[in-house]
Parts: structure tokens; C-alpha cells; sequence
């Protein structure tokens, strides 16, 4: 895969993962549980 597909497919990504958490409220609050769960684990 050449860089600029890579670039456009993680800004696309990222866009939709941001649009989900604004749009979708419970599944903002699993992705925030899941994240704070993972950093807490990871870091020590």
C-alpha cells in the first residue's frame, strides 16, 4: 500500500471513529470504558 492510500485510509478511519462517538452515545461510553480499562492495565 503506497503512503498517500495509508494517510486517506487512517484520516478516514479516524473520521469515522469520531463521527461514532458523537453520534452514537452508548457506544461512546464503551469506547471510553474499554480505553481507560487498557490504559490503566498498560501502564506500569
Amino acid at each position: 500500500m503506497k503512503w498517500k492510500n495509508y494517510l486517506v485510509l487512517c484520516a478516514l478511519v479516524a473520521l469515522v471513529v469520531s463521527g461514532a462517538i458523537v453520534l452514537v452515545p452508548g457506544l461512546s461510553e464503551t469506547l471510553e470504558t474499554r480505553l481507560i480499562t487498557f490504559l490503566s492495565t498498560n501502564a506500569s
